[in-house]
């Protein structure tokens, strides 16, 4: 909301999603079987989200249409439209609520296995690059 910039890793696997902040002051998101946990990257402290998590989900879904995501996702609350990249996967996603405005890029995306180690919000596996 107030125009910041946060770096991080995104990683989706099975409709499981994971951000993690590159900065040791911040968090790591986690979400596995409609759950939300917030584990703090300095102190590995896990707490559940329940709360503004609608923009996860919505993003995670549209994620699992790959390789057939369409360029507008809307109901009654919320618009998301999609630029993709040349592999046919999401470059940005402008995101426009009652509760968010939101604008999401990524770069440098990789389709790699990810371990479902990762996933794991309990006995926590931080990612390092």
């Amino acid at each position: 909301m107030n125009g910041e910039v946060q770096e991080g890793i995104l990683m989706l696997k099975d409709k499981s999603l994971r951000y993690q902040y590159l900065k040791d002051n911040l968090f790591t998101v986690i979400s596995k079987k409609n759950n939300f946990y917030l584990i703090r990257n300095d102190s590995k402290v896990v707490q559940k989200l329940s709360d503004n998590t609608e923009s996860l989900q919505q993003f995670i879904n549209l994620a699992s249409d790959y390789p057939n995501i369409k360029d507008i996702y809307k109901d009654d609350s919320y618009f998301i439209k999609v630029e993709k990249s040349n592999n046919d996967f999401i470059k940005r996603l402008s995101i426009q609520s009652n509760e968010v405005n939101l604008s999401v890029n990524i770069f440098n995306c990789k389709f790699d296995k990810v371990n479902k180690k990762y996933f794991r919000h309990f006995n926590f596996v931080e990612y390092n690059q």
